[in-house]
């Protein structure tokens, strides 16, 4: 959803409502003005008796709502006044969002820039999203009148193609930073014990939280002397994560009556009938 600030049109600009018409079209514009911006028209149209209008003004940086969606701007009205109008009639101002890009005049000639465009791209991307609106459904003033709107658009019909390509490509992902991090939670096994911890996957490594240390068992301090921070691993039980309820009892059995190390369970049970010695074992030792 885009964050578009409105300034509202002064109401002797548009129609209130649409009168039952649902938007069907977006029709784009320009403004034929020389280095202007989307504030400054939308406090221009503030102003009663400007007899025209637009939903959406676009310059370089920034979108300004002037007219609310559901009111009809007085955008593709007016007489003829070209032979060219296969629209006339079927897009009016009461079925239609006018979207102005704001423009500025290069070598003599009106000119819209790289970043107007892609900024209009994006809020009629985002507007054909909203309303269900088909990409044949988005047309220059011209298609409507017959005027020459958006000018550069009209007198070059490969920079229209483009735009309107645009407008259903898909949206390519910004590039990965090189310091972005992603956390995820990952099983780890810690001390023979597998823990859901939070690892931080960067540049293919993978680093576990020192609150997942915590959380595991693991004594987590800062050593004044060396300055350093310091970790200590728990003298905890033997753990098997797929062994039934008797397996670990005598392992705990095991474990606490002869005093074996963690490292020695874990040695005893590769043996292949491992999980059998253990509980011998316990069992003599409960005798």
């Amino acid at each position: 959803m885009m964050n578009i600030p409105f300034v509202p049109a002064d109401p002797s600009n548009y129609y209130s409502g649409r009168g039952g018409n649902p938007i069907k079209y977006i029709v784009v514009h320009y403004t034929a003005n020389d280095g202007d911006t989307d504030e400054g028209n939308a406090h221009y149209f503030q102003g009663a008796g400007r007899r025209a209008s637009a939903h959406y003004f676009v310059d370089e940086d920034s979108v300004t709502q002037s007219v609310r969606d559901s009111d009809a701007a007085w955008h593709c009205g007016g007489a003829i006044e070209s032979s060219h109008h296969p629209l006339r009639g079927i897009c009016m101002n009461r079925n239609s969002l006018g979207v102005e890009m704001c423009s500025d005049i290069v070598g003599g000639k009106y000119a819209i820039t790289p970043q107007t465009v892609d900024r209009t791209v994006e809020l009629v991307r985002w507007l054909m999203d909203k309303y269900g609106i088909h990409v044949d459904h988005v047309v220059r003033h011209y298609d409507v009148t017959g005027k020459l709107c958006p000018e550069p658009w009209v007198r070059d019909e490969s920079l229209w193609r483009a735009f309107k390509a645009r407008l259903t490509a898909p949206v390519e992902p910004e590039p990965k930073k090189e310091d972005d991090e992603v956390v995820e939670k990952k099983k780890v096994l810690l001390n023979g014990k597998t823990y859901e911890c939070e690892c931080i996957c960067k540049d293919e490594t993978n680093y576990i939280k020192m609150r997942s240390l915590q959380q595991a068992g693991f004594t987590v301090d800062f050593d004044a002397v060396r300055k350093l921070p310091s970790i200590t691993a728990p003298q905890c039980r033997a753990f098997v994560p797929d062994g039934t309820p008797d397996v670990q009892a005598a392992i705990d059995t095991v474990q606490e009556v002869a005093g074996l190390e963690e490292q020695t369970i874990e040695y005893l049970l590769r043996y292949q009938w491992g999980e059998d010695l253990v509980k011998k074992l316990a069992a003599a030792m409960q005798k």
